[in-house]
């Protein structure tokens, strides 16, 4: 499913003024389209931000939210949960409204007053920069992390790496644990992953892991948003069994001397041959690569 599939998806489930507004914009240029009670439209594109009417009702944002998830939103609580919910195409929907606490838990939604669609790319050649840095000249991959603030690339920069090896040869194994890398529906990949990739959709990093190297014998690991000491572990354990891990962290710089949190943890236990820090003002862009001590190796 290419974008223009994808984006007609979406405006099915809009109001018809809103629908022709995002319809009528270039093909691949729209990156978040943000919907909030009583105001107007904010649609986030390669150009800028373009706002668009209606401003719909609190009641309209749950009617899109719903429909947007196929009318099986609140069949959906665990992923609320995390506040979002992966949408068909692999798009993301992050939601806010009135929270309903369960101790110190969030145990469900109510009254959804904004929505944050982060719209799925397929851009080919936003890997160009990443892939020689992946597979050198003599053929030998490295395990790779890419560090990126939200809305900076890391997910399409991602999955055009792996269609691309995967287009070389490379057997390639997924762990898409949000739906996003693939987005697979009925078992078939939604987004162009490459001929010789193997997905596991759904599946927590930590289990998919170490479930694929176990099935599938792959030479390349790939999976997004690492986000737990667990799924350090997993990706340490699949470097162990001598297979190539390229994935995917938040953040805005990497520390120089690192001293916490779940990127010192990679680096102390030398997770990752090399760090790729995005370019935080210019999406998909390489901003600085560090070695596995986090010192910089390739300034741009």
């Amino acid at each position: 499913m290419y974008q223009r599939e994808s984006l007609e998806e979406i405006a099915r489930c809009l109001p018809r003024a809103l629908a022709r507004t995002l319809l009528q914009l270039e093909e691949g240029s729209v990156r978040e389209i943000r919907i909030r009670s009583r105001q107007r439209t904010a649609i986030h594109g390669a150009e800028g931000v373009r706002y668009a009417a209606p401003e719909p009702t609190p009641q309209q944002v749950q009617q899109i939210a719903e429909a947007l998830c196929e009318h099986a939103l609140y069949a959906r609580a665990e992923e609320q949960r995390s506040g979002f919910v992966t949408l068909r195409g692999g798009h993301r929907m992050g939601l806010c409204g009135r929270v309903i606490l369960q101790g110190q838990s969030v145990r469900a939604l109510r009254e959804i007053s904004s929505l944050c669609i982060r719209v799925a790319g397929q851009w080919q050649g936003a890997a160009d920069r990443l892939l020689p840095l992946v597979l050198d000249e003599a053929g030998k991959l490295h395990n790779t992390l890419i560090i990126g603030l939200p809305g900076t690339g890391k997910t399409t920069m991602l999955r055009d790496l792996c269609r691309r090896l995967s287009e070389a040869g490379y057997r390639i194994g997924v762990v898409d644990e949000r739906s996003e890398i693939a987005a697979m529906s009925c078992g078939e990949a939604q987004l162009a992953v490459g001929p010789n990739t193997d997905v596991l959709d759904g599946c927590c990093k930590e289990a998919g892991l170490r479930w694929m190297v176990r099935s599938m014998s792959p030479d390349v690991l790939i999976t997004d948003e690492l986000g737990s000491s667990a799924d350090a572990q997993a990706v340490l354990d699949a470097a162990a069994a001598g297979v190539c891990v390229v994935s995917t962290l938040h953040g805005g710089r990497p520390e120089p001397a690192p001293s916490r949190g779940l990127l010192a943890h990679l680096v102390l236990h030398n997770a990752f041959e090399q760090y790729v820090l995005l370019d935080a003002a210019r999406v998909g862009q390489v901003a600085q690569v560090y070695d596995r001590l986090l010192q910089p190796i390739c300034p741009l």
